[in-house]
């Protein structure tokens, strides 16, 4: 060994356009990530039902026997069930947020490969878990319109408050001025100077929000092609590749607006109906098997990404239109 320091490979340019291999590559190794992840959240939420089912199924001799209440044993399981609970939704989390990161990236590069246009570095990880980016590299993520920006700024300046003392501290003001910054992937900061900033968040859960939107925030899974852009995707995709794709974009659709149907029945304040509590339960598993259906959406991205490419590229050759 030399003895001097080691230093990490240059990274690529973020602007730099990605090759075909890389893309391939980078997508199969947030599948192969993915995969690990759900079976994981999977065995979580399996330890979590079978300590659950052990605790129900004492909790009747339990209530019979008031010694019971205070054996070790009996809060042991208890203690194991809330941490299990606690687990298991933490890793459903991470991984419904890891397959978004796929799911979006796929969506990049299919688009990439259809309108032949590049695929930076940075596009790839826009929607990264648990990774910081880097100023230059957030300006792959689309712009926050500048009318909103204004908002967040002259309710920041009027919703500061003012000391405690003071009666006419507007705290409602501060609030939404908040909440649309945080919905917005904006961040308030307060300068050298005393002034109020407001920057881009390069928080992960802000990028997603600046990456997707409403459909983010009101159904937790990536912007999606309209009908029409999703049309135009498909155009050079064999018949088979066009249906799966097609298929695996309305079992997303389909799931994600389930959430809405059922907020309708959680709101509802008359009894429920045999039917509609059918309705609910069969909603509920539909919107349960969410992050697999966006799993399968992003695989099938990834599978015929390479045929669409190709495929494209011929139409490009051809003078046809893509």
């Amino acid at each position: 060994m030399s003895g001097r320091p080691s230093f990490p490979a240059p990274k690529p340019d973020p602007a730099e356009a990605m090759t075909a291999p890389e893309v391939d590559a980078a997508l199969s190794t947030l599948a192969r990530c993915s995969i690990v992840l759900l079976e994981e959240s999977q065995a979580e939420q399996q330890r979590m039902e079978e300590l659950n089912e052990l605790s129900e199924a004492g909790i009747e001799q339990r209530a019979a026997d008031r010694r019971a209440r205070y054996d070790a044993e009996y809060a042991l399981l208890s203690v194991r069930l809330r941490l299990a609970i606690r687990c298991a939704n933490a890793h459903r989390d991470a991984a419904h947020q890891f397959v978004c990161w796929w799911l979006d990236a796929a969506m990049a590069a299919w688009k990439s490969a259809v309108h032949g246009t590049p695929m930076q570095y940075a596009r790839l990880g826009a929607a990264a878990s648990d990774t910081l980016m880097s100023t230059d590299d957030m300006a792959v993520l689309p712009d926050v319109d500048e009318h909103t920006r204004k908002l967040v700024e002259l309710g920041s300046f009027l919703g500061t408050p003012p000391p405690s003392s003071a009666p006419d501290s507007d705290d409602g003001l501060a609030a939404m001025t908040s909440d649309l910054a945080a919905r917005s992937g904006l961040s308030v900061r307060r300068n050298e100077t005393g002034g109020i900033d407001v920057v881009n968040d390069v928080d992960p859960e802000a990028r997603r929000r600046r990456l997707w939107g409403d459909y983010w925030l009101e159904f937790s899974i990536p912007a999606l092609p309209s009908p029409g852009e999703l049309d135009a995707l498909l155009v050079n995709a064999s018949s088979e590749s066009a249906s799966r794709l097609l298929n695996a974009s309305r079992a997303v659709v389909s799931a994600a607006m389930a959430k809405l149907r059922l907020s309708e029945l959680e709101d509802t304040e008359a009894a429920w109906t045999p039917a509609e509590v059918d309705e609910y339960d069969q909603l509920s598993a539909q919107h349960d098997g969410l992050t697999r259906l966006l799993a399968d959406y992003a695989q099938a991205i990834t599978e015929n990404l390479a045929e669409i490419r190709a495929s494209s590229s011929d139409q490009s050759g051809s003078g046809g239109v893509h």
